[in-house]
Parts: C-alpha cells; sequence; structure tokens
C-alpha cells in the first residue's frame, strides 16, 4: 500500500483508470487547483460524490482516482478546459487541513485482488469483447455510421473500464465498477451491461436496415 496526499475534486461523476475525461473547470476553489497542480506533478484526485452528503463528510474508504493532466486550455476569464488521463485508484483515509480553497485528502492506493487465472481472464474478456462489438454494431447500424468499432486493449483487466468510459451508465453502477478489486468480477459486471442491451439493440437495428 502507498500513501498519497492529494487535492481533491469530488464530482458526480467517476474516471476510471486509463481513460480519458474532459472537465470544465468554473469554480474560483477549482481554478486554483488547476494552477497548483500545473505548477507541480499535474496529478490531483476525483473522488465521485454521494448525493446529500457533504464533500468532506465522504466517508473513509471511499474510492477515488488518480486523475493527470493531460490537457489544459485556460480562457481569458480563468475558466479551464482540461482532459485527465486516469492512473491508479486510491482509497480516502481522511480530509486534512490545508490553506488552499479546495480539499486536500490522505489516500491509499489500492490494487487488484491477486490469483486471477490469466487464461480464465483472457476468455472472459474474450467473451466481453464480442458481446461489446456487437453492440456497436447494432449502434452504428441505427446511426447509419459506418466507422469501425473502437479498439480496446490488450489487458483483461483495464477492458471493463474502457467499456465503461464509452457507456451511458449510472453513478452508482459506474463507482461498482470502479471499485471493484476482482478483475473476473468487474468483466460479469460489464458483460452483463451489454448483455442486457444486446436484444433491443439487434431488434432495432434489424428492423432498421
Amino acid at each position: 500500500m502507498t500513501d498519497l496526499l492529494l487535492p481533491i475534486f469530488p464530482l458526480g461523476v467517476v474516471l476510471f483508470p486509463g481513460t480519458r475525461l474532459p472537465l470544465h473547470l468554473f469554480e474560483p476553489r477549482y481554478r486554483q487547483l488547476i494552477a497548483d497542480v500545473r505548477d507541480g506533478d499535474r496529478r490531483f484526485g476525483i473522488i465521485t460524490a454521494i448525493p446529500g452528503v457533504p464533500e468532506r463528510a465522504l466517508p473513509p474508504g471511499r474510492i477515488g482516482c488518480v486523475a493527470e493532466v493531460a490537457e489544459l486550455e485556460v480562457m481569458p476569464d480563468g475558466r479551464a478546459n482540461i482532459v485527465v488521463v486516469g492512473r491508479e485508484r486510491f482509497a480516502l483515509d481522511h480530509f486534512v487541513e490545508h490553506d488552499a480553497p479546495y480539499h486536500v485528502a490522505s489516500g491509499t492506493v489500492i490494487n487488484d485482488e491477486p490469483g486471477a487465472s490469466p487464461v480464465a481472464l483472457a476468455v472472459a474478456a474474450d467473451e466481453v469483447i464480442g458481446h461489446f462489438r456487437r453492440v456497436v454494431q447494432a449502434v452504428h447500424t441505427l446511426n447509419d455510421d459506418s466507422d469501425p468499432p473502437p479498439d480496446l486493449g490488450d489487458d483483461p483487466t483495464q477492458i471493463p473500464w474502457e467499456i465503461g468510459a464509452m457507456f451511458d451508465l449510472d453513478v452508482d453502477s459506474r463507482y461498482r465498477l470502479l471499485a471493484e478489486r476482482s478483475p473476473t468480477a468487474r468483466l460479469t459486471q460489464i458483460d452483463h451491461v451489454l448483455r442486457k442491451a444486446l436484444p433491443d439493440l439487434e431488434l432495432r437495428a434489424a428492423m432498421h436496415k
């Protein structure tokens, strides 16, 4: 386990490791956050907010993802458009007192549970990829889109996050996918989403042709 001390941005979204997320920053405290991390290591933490829970009351153990600023555009009025890339996951330990106008917290890096069979993961990932391609094909048919399906990486542990970042999942489902430490369970979760969507999509696509 590795300890972190990070500026924290509580948001109603989920950032997955290895995926990109565009953000528009307009609050003065987050303009300052970006100015500070731009001059440092360009990293801060995104933690998914809980509706009705004050930001500093987010519970210990809440899972977040380190965000690294990959693109930055600062407007004349101080607002900023950024694109971040998700890095390692972390569990919130506690918020710390700090002079900054934004939150700062201590966190602990979390890793996947060991012991997953590489062969079993590869087989499960192949099945997920097959269902993903069928979903994309159906959506492309409905949209009269001839583009090829998006490329997925070769890492089975990463594939659920790559697909999850593309799909319109609710925040709770995204958070469960982020927090799951079993790669096999993550593949099962995203495969359930794909399987659930397929019958209706493929029926509509067949009628659209």
